[in-house]
Order: structure tokens, then sequence, then C-alpha cells
């Protein structure tokens, strides 16, 4: 028999998790059954979206884009910038998108517009990730705040978890209570403190990497270690400040630019240029407006990883003569091992990045945690509370 040295640390250390879970308890709570919710978040829209497939008339022909351009004008906003995207799909319906502005869906072959069938469930999942998220704020809010500090504790309880699970005294029936559930408990006490090291010692690997994940992404100093492994520094994120709004005709014309800087030859040749040059495309996304002499065709690519891979064609605007063709973006022979290892950590935190056997383990993690809250908190109850509550009576 042999005992844990450091009998005050482990008490001082046993204090601390104690108050730190106490202090962040429900706010984990909360990114515990956020994120169990998110687990098929994808899976789940994908096949939802599969309702939009429209019917196709024997030897129906699509509508040009032009036509379709004209139809998804009359849907959006003015001023709003407009893409579209098109699916290598036939049945599938082109997506008028207008980014964060939100999308329209539109027949290809009667420009009517198609009710988006996973509506639903994108609206339920915004909400749970914005919950998870921001606490329902948006980023740079106090509930951001909040949410960012509460993954930094849990993080900090999930490493000093695994020191105060070793128990004091190592004997087979202790560490048999730790190890593994019981069909009966003396009492609740007694069932919550080993449920509380049970689940934590089974989820601790997956929970580790969700929390330091979660860090990762929460802070830019987390972000910026990542890439200082590697001796990296992280990039700068391009285009307009985040929340900017997008320069609508008045503004372009007030800053001396024209909305079509260049003439511009017809949308249907610009995209049948990019389809000759990325053959195997999945998706693309055409602009409707030039604001200079190229226009970007975004080609996203077969997948089975995490994130699909992306080319962008580039086409001179007059005459969809290609400029430039980017490699394949998000593949790892186009990314330093900084940026490798940054996008294993935005994947490993929903686990995506095994694939849907990763994604099971994150949501058995969180179901884990929630456990782990419940019975760290009625403990705490119990040791902090109760007493005074028996005092006053």
């Amino acid at each position: 028999m042999s005992t844990v040295p450091g009998s005050r640390f482990r008490k001082t250390l046993f204090w601390i998790h104690l108050a730190a879970g106490a202090a962040a308890g429900f706010l984990i709570l909360l990114m515990s059954v956020t994120g169990l919710l998110l687990t098929y978040e994808h899976q789940l829209v994908e096949a939802a979206s599969k309702g939009n497939r429209v019917n196709v008339a024997a030897g129906a022909q699509p509508l040009s884009v032009e036509t379709l351009a004209t139809r998804a004008r009359e849907v959006s906003p003015e001023g709003a910038r407009v893409s579209l995207v098109f699916d290598v799909d036939p049945q599938m319906p082109v997506t008028v998108s207008r980014g964060r502005e939100g999308s329209t869906l539109l027949d290809p072959y009667t420009a009517a517009e198609v009710q988006d069938a996973s509506t639903g469930l994108r609206e339920f999942f915004r909400t749970m990730e914005n919950l998870h998220r921001w606490l329902g704020g948006r980023p740079g809010s106090t509930g951001a705040d909040l949410m960012h500090a509460a993954n930094l504790l849990f993080l900090f309880l999930a490493v000093s978890g695994i020191y105060l699970w070793f128990p004091a005294v190592w004997r087979w029936n202790t560490l048999k209570g730790l190890l593994l559930f019981r069909s009966r408990y003396i009492n609740s006490k007694f069932r919550d403190f080993s449920w509380h090291h049970v689940f934590g010692i089974w989820a601790v690997i997956p929970l580790l990497l969700i929390a330091l994940s979660g860090v990762v992404m929460s802070y830019p100093w987390a972000n910026a270690a990542v890439f200082a492994v590697y001796g990296e520094t992280p990039p700068q994120r391009g285009g307009p400040p985040q929340g900017a709004p997008a320069a609508g005709p008045r503004e372009a014309r007030a800053h001396g630019d024209a909305v079509q800087a260049s003439p511009r030859t017809d949308l249907d040749t610009l995209l049948a240029a990019a389809k000759a040059q990325v053959p195997e495309w999945q998706t693309l996304s055409l602009p409707m407006v030039s604001r200079g002499p190229t226009v970007d065709v975004v080609a996203e690519l077969p997948f089975a990883a995490p994130r699909a891979p992306r080319r962008t064609v580039t086409l001179a605007s007059h005459d969809a003569s290609v400029v430039k063709i980017s490699p394949p973006l998000g593949q790892a022979a186009t990314q330093s091992p900084g940026q490798r290892l940054r996008i294993w950590f935005r994947f490993i935190h929903t686990g995506e990045q095994y694939g849907v056997i990763g994604q099971t383990l994150a949501g058995l993690a969180s179901l884990a945690a929630c456990f782990l809250v419940y019975t760290g908190l009625a403990l705490a109850f119990r040791r902090l509370i109760l007493p005074l509550l028996r005092k006053r009576d």
C-alpha cells in the first residue's frame, strides 16, 4: 500500500477545483448540453436538405445563369453582395447567397423560389451554437466572454481532476469504485462521488481535447500559441472588418468606384469557363457583380475530410479567360504545419476530425460532462450549503 504525496497540495487543489466548478458549473452544463445537441448537426442538415430536390420534367433544360441572376436580384435587397451557388446535382436548387444576410433557393428550371426543407433544423442549430459559443449574444459580448472564461475553467477542471482522481490510499476496492459503476450504492452522496470519478476518468481524454481546443478558438493568445509551436505567426484575416456591411452602389460611387468596374462578359460564359477548369467541382459559387477586371469563382471539391477543399478560379471579367487558379485550399499539402494543427484543433472540438466515430465520442463526452456538472454541484451542495441550512434549523 502506498499513498499519494503532497496531501497539503492535494487539499488546496481540491478546494480550488471545487470553487472553479461551482463558479462555472452552470455555464459548463450549458456548453455540454448544447454540444450534445450539436453532435450530428451536419449529417442532420444534409439529410434534411435532400428534401430540396426539385422535380425535373423529361428533356427539361436549366435556365440560363443570366435569367437566374435576374430573378436573384428580385429576391435580394438592393446593394446586397449576391452570389449564385450551383450544385453538381441537377435536381438541387440554385442558392442565392447573400453571406450573413441569408440565402434563397431557386428552382434552376423555373426560377421559382424553393422552400428550404432544412430551415427549421438550421435555425435550431444556429440557436444552439449561439448559446454554446456566446451565451446567446454575439462575438465580443459579455455572454461570449463568460463562455470563454467558463471554457478556460473547464480545462483547469479537467487537468486538476486527473490529479484528484487518484485515491490517497491505493486499494483495489477503492479503485474499482472510481473506475466502474455499481448496481447499488449505500446513499446518494456515495453514488454521486462514484459517478463523478467514473464519468471523469472514462471521458477525460475527449474532454481534455474539447476544452483545450475550445480555449484555442476562444482566445487570440491561445491561437497564437498553436502557431508558435512551429515558429509561425497566425495568418491575418483579409476582407472588411467583421460585421461591416457590404458597400452598395451609392457607397461605391461615393468612393469613385463603379459597381461594375470594367466591361463584363455574360455570367453563363464565366460559369462555363470555371466548370472547364475544375471538372471535379461539387459546388460553384459565382459572384453576380464584379468590382474590378477579374471575377473569383470558388469551386468546392469532393472530400471525405472534415472540411471540403476549395479552389478559386480567377477569370478576366471581359472575356472569361483564366488569370489564375489557386491550389486546393483546405488540403494538407497546401497548409503550413501551424495551419494544419490549428485546423486539427477546430475539428477535434466537434469530433469531426475523425468522422462519425469522432463525433459520437465527442457527443458521449458532452453527455459525461453533464453528469460531471450535476454530481459535482450535488457534492458541493452537500459539503457547503447543506450544513448551513441544518444550522439554521
